[in-house]
């Protein structure tokens, strides 16, 4: 299955899953590489999708399965960092499995993965932080993935 183009709408909001007024970041739970990753921040901002090595390790990898060490990357504020390597991994988000590459990073602050522009344009995902959720098209018809 395939994400795919259309018109989304987006529901009114939940009051038992949103609180307002909110200024909440968009934290989602998706299957990377089959294991359930919590605290995913959606943020549209960044141009790559970052994996927290420590999460990479956790799934039963070692470091030598990583390709490419030592890219550096750089932050919106000029911050750079080094990254530990990249490697391509299955995420599941619902029904659709897209292939990501990931860099690996050391240290993501309480997040475990960071989900870019890559994976949001490579899955057609409409991020709503209001709604506190993605939205995408299936040929099935709309997905919502609410965050937790």
């Amino acid at each position: 299955m395939r994400p795919i183009d259309g018109v989304i709408t987006l529901p009114p909001i939940d009051p038992n899953r949103v609180l307002q007024p909110h200024q909440n970041a968009l934290i989602l739970t998706l299957g990377i590489n089959d294991f359930d990753v919590r605290q995913i921040l959606v943020d549209p901002g960044s141009s790559a999708d970052l994996l927290q090595m420590f999460t990479f390790k956790q799934m039963g990898f070692p470091s030598s399965t990583l390709e490419n060490p030592r890219r550096i990357l750089s932050g919106f504020n000029r911050a750079s960092t080094t990254s530990l390597g990249d490697v391509m991994l299955p995420v599941q988000a619902g029904p659709i499995i897209l292939n990501v590459q990931f860099f690996m990073v050391e240290d993501l602050s309480s997040f475990n993965a960071i989900m870019g522009r890559t994976w949001l344009h490579g899955m057609k995902v409409i991020p709503s932080t209001y709604h506190q959720m993605v939205s995408y098209l299936t040929e099935d018809g709309q997905i919502n993935l609410y965050g937790s």
